[in-house]
């Protein structure tokens, strides 16, 4: 039986009503009464030490045609390693906003008590700042805390913990002119925050963080900044639990336009860094690796491998020798002329030396729409589970939420749609 017609089946079977999506509406969708879930986006994943998956997403909550702030913060978790969900009935709304919140990031702690913290963007302050959520127990969630200290904007806020449940954000801030990476800690549980530091230290433009801390607790921080004249993909560390960063590296080397960074540290503390670089007119990801605490990087090498493709959304895992590098085939809007509008997984067994050929993970039908957005993670038997964005379903861009899982980085289980139900 294929995918489209098991969604078919559950259409009829569940009685859905699609909300928050453009007209015409997919006239199989329109038909339906009852239930009502939302378009998704910008999925992120993770998992506590007893391998429990943890899964938050963008969701429209309203038709966009109501002109009103419709996007929220769901949350979805996993008992069973990814064969059952807890969305239905009812899929639950973290963020609860006035406005629009939107772009989560989620990190889940591992040494003790699980405890979740996700953050992200919101506009219901009528300036877009940074919010943290974090769990209780048994998955309930605090109330939204803006975290951001000034009423200048703040923007994609990541995070990530340490051993001690230290709590580390960082955001791209634009209070002033000059936009800069802007990063705050917390020892409390996210109670309260040290004042901001900057990260960048730029004279040209930083933005779009990311962040990731090793088993030694040093904190690593990648970014795209614009101070050599062009858009460049720059690194800092700290190794003093936030207080002070190291002078800024450039990792990128083309010499073209280095976008979309994403990085993670493996259980030996090698820092894997992966971005989207344009210098040939036709974007790839590419991937560099620090054996030396962050110090020096490899010479970048091209992981994608496609040629005349528009490679975007570049994510990187890790586990033990093993490293994971997702990608999307296919920009936002105009590319029609783009073959292959998939999410792809890359695979290395030597901790970064090289990599395979890449695998293509999603089957979206890209005579409607196109897959997008991939996050994954590993769980501590070595099992990767990668979530991402289907477009063709019913042909709108933020589409519905597709999950899968692998033990070799080849071969994939049957994707399972996620519906958020609102």
């Amino acid at each position: 039986m294929n995918r489209r017609f098991k969604f078919k089946l559950l259409l009829i079977s569940i009685a859905v009503i699609i909300v928050a999506l453009p007209s015409p509406l997919n006239r199989r969708a329109r038909a339906q009464v009852g239930i009502q879930f939302g378009a998704q986006r910008f999925p992120s994943i993770d998992v506590d030490r007893n391998d429990k998956l943890y899964l938050m997403m963008a969701v429209a909550t309203a038709p966009a045609s109501e002109h009103r702030p419709h996007s929220q913060i769901f949350f979805v978790s996993s008992n069973d390693g990814g064969t059952t969900w807890d969305n239905l009935p009812h899929t639950r709304n973290l963020s609860n906003s006035p406005g629009e919140a939107f772009a989560p990031a989620l990190a889940v702690f591992k040494n003790g008590t699980p405890r979740a913290y996700v953050t992200y963007q919101d506009n219901s302050t009528k300036t877009t700042q940074a919010y943290l959520i974090r769990s209780k127990k048994k998955a309930k969630f605090r109330q939204p805390l803006n975290i951001t200290p000034h009423d200048g904007a703040a923007f994609s806020p990541r995070v990530a913990l340490d051993s001690t449940e230290g709590v580390n954000i960082a955001w791209g801030d634009a209070k002033d002119p000059q936009g800069k990476v802007a990063f705050v800690r917390s020892t409390d549980q996210g109670a309260s925050f040290t004042p901001i530091l900057d990260v960048s230290r730029s004279t040209g433009n930083a933005s779009e963080p990311e962040i990731a801390v090793g088993p030694d607790d040093a904190i690593n921080v990648v970014w795209e900044d614009t101070a050599p004249g062009q858009s460049v993909i720059m690194y800092a560390r700290s190794t003093d639990a936030g207080v002070t960063f190291s002078e800024p590296l450039q990792v990128s080397a083309g010499s073209g336009p280095a976008v979309e960074a994403a990085i993670a540290v493996d259980s030996h503390g090698r820092v894997s860094v992966v971005w989207v670089d344009d210098t040939d007119g036709n974007p790839d990801a590419f991937y560099a690796r620090s054996t030396d605490q962050g110090r020096t990087f490899s010479e970048p090498m091209d992981v994608s491998g496609f040629r005349e493709g528009n490679i975007h959304k570049p994510s990187v895992t890790t586990f033990e020798d093993t490293v994971y590098v997702a990608f999307q085939n296919g920009d936002l809007f105009g590319d029609d002329d783009i073959r292959n509008r998939q999410v792809y997984l890359t695979k290395s067994s030597n901790a970064g030396v090289s990599f395979d050929d890449s695998e293509k993970v999603s089957n979206a039908n890209n005579n409607v729409g196109r897959a997008h957005s991939a996050s994954m993670v590993v769980d501590s038997r070595g099992v990767l589970h990668i979530v991402w964005i289907d477009a063709s379903v019913v042909g709108n861009d933020e589409g519905l939420l597709f999950y899968s899982r692998t033990t070799n980085g080849r071969t994939f289980t049957p994707e399972r749609m996620i519906l958020a139900i609102i």
